[in-house]
Formats: C-alpha cells, structure tokens, sequence
C-alpha cells in the first residue's frame, strides 16, 4: 500500500473535469469534496458530470402554459 505524505496547512486542490490523477490521489481529492455528485476515473482521467440548470427550461414552461389556457 502507497502512502501519501502531505505538508500540514497544504491545501488539496479540487477536482477539475480532465484533470490526469492516479487513483489515490483521486480518491483523496474525491473524499474533500463532499458536495460533489458524482466524478469518475476512468484510465487516469477525471470526468465529472455538469451542472444541472433548471433557469434554461422556464420560459419552455411558461410558454406550454399559455397555450393551454
């Protein structure tokens, strides 16, 4: 088993989308980032899926609203 030897007040930088991890380290940035839904490592690479915006689909709803009236 490897172990990783961090700094004391040395900060984990976050995931970011493409970003070229080992699984370890993945894991260890992965566990700071408790509001993450969900990332994945797949053959060294991080993929994270977007944000979900709920703005772009109200106008759509409105406008079905008007025509059924």
């Amino acid at each position: 088993m490897t172990q990783i030897i961090t700094k004391p007040g040395s900060t984990i930088p976050p995931l970011e989308n493409g970003d070229k991890l080992t699984r370890i380290e993945f894991e260890r940035r992965y566990e700071k980032m408790p509001k993450l839904k969900k990332a994945e490592l797949i053959e060294g690479i991080v993929y994270m899926s977007a944000a979900l915006r709920l703005r772009t689909h109200i106008p759509q709803v409105q406008l079905t609203s008007l025509v059924f009236l």
